[in-house]
């Protein structure tokens, strides 16, 4: 792991995506104004992907199915209070159980259903890192929450350490684990015949900013190492699923790590020279940037994200507990 820890003490007051759910009392980490969901009320919007792949989106989240003739993959389950609208969303387009589940990462609007979803008997499958954050339960400093362990039923029940192999209903889906990218416990999901990548969150959702979170083992040059790691198994046709919106493409992602690589030496010229943080943020490091990467409503703004540069380059340690 990468010693990049952080404090980010505006990232609460910059949030506005929900985030994660253990349970249904504790469903976001993001302030109050963003609590305010009515999960009855939220639609999924399912997109055909090709080759058997369909992205389920919704209002703070996308999962993936792959349909088979004999069940259904699924990665990431969603918040818990969602499980029921993931059900039904499959049941759209597949009558067939879900057999296999992947958790890309241990925030839980990626694993919150788990537990339901998985009572027909699929095997859950994650990164070693990932089960024991579940298992243990977490603090989240950015956002100030604590995650609760989760049931022994929502556990993964077959983990990996560094990449796997599997062959489901004639489609290759690689996984592979980026260390520290926006978490220790991230998997790049591949389907090598739709040309679909799932990204785990390391790049940011509807074109903005990522986010790595430090607090779950997140770094600026694990991410960077993750943008790598997906540009060398894409084409210009294949589609980045992020953490919410619409895929983005290739060229997309292209751009994204080379901001993040033109950001990382910004900064850290900014504290070979000395500046504290505030100081390298007054110089406005993303000012070029920002016009394309901050969109309204994105998690994190220009600022934020030289805080977060920043915080990572220094190794700056969050707290561990509320």
């Amino acid at each position: 792991m990468l010693g990049d820890t952080m404090r980010l003490p505006l990232l609460a007051v910059a949030a506005a995506r929900v985030c994660v759910a253990a349970t249904v009392s504790a469903l976001s980490c993001l302030p109050a104004a963003a609590q305010q969901i009515d999960y009855s009320k939220l639609e999924i919007k399912t997109t055909d992907l090709g080759h058997g792949v369909y992205l389920l989106g919704w209002q703070g989240g996308d999962s993936l199915i792959l349909v088979g003739d004999d069940g259904v993959l699924l990665v990431d389950t969603s918040v818990a209070p969602m499980g029921d609208k993931i059900k039904g969303a499959i049941a759209k387009v597949s009558d067939k159980p879900i057999k296999l589940i992947i958790n890309t990462h241990a925030h839980a609007d990626h694993f919150g259903a788990n537990e339901a979803l998985a009572k027909g008997g699929a095997s859950i499958v994650a990164h070693d890192n990932l089960r024991e954050r579940m298992a243990k339960g977490q603090y989240l400093a950015a956002f100030k929450q604590t995650i609760p362990p989760s049931p022994l039923a929502a556990l993964p029940t077959l983990t990996y350490a560094d990449a796997m192999t599997l062959h489901f209903d004639g489609e290759t889906v690689q996984l592979f684990h980026p260390p520290s990218a926006h978490t220790d416990n991230d998997t790049l999901v591949h389907f090598k015949r739709a040309n679909v990548i799932h990204a785990s969150g390391t790049i940011g959702g509807d074109g903005g900013y990522p986010f790595f979170d430090m607090s779950s083992g997140g770094s600026l040059a694990g991410t960077i190492a993750a943008e790598d790691k997906m540009l060398s198994l894409a084409d210009d046709k294949t589609r980045i699923v992020a953490d919410e919106g619409d895929p983005a493409s290739t060229e997309t992602l292209k751009a994204s790590r080379d901001m993040l690589v033109t950001l990382r030496a910004r900064v850290q010229r900014l504290i070979d020279e000395g500046k504290s943080e505030d100081e390298a943020v007054a110089t406005k490091p993303t000012k070029d940037f920002d016009g394309k990467w901050v969109h309204q409503g994105n998690f994190v703004t220009g600022d934020t994200m030289t805080r977060l540069a920043y915080q990572s380059l220094k190794g700056v340690r969050p707290p561990t507990a509320p």
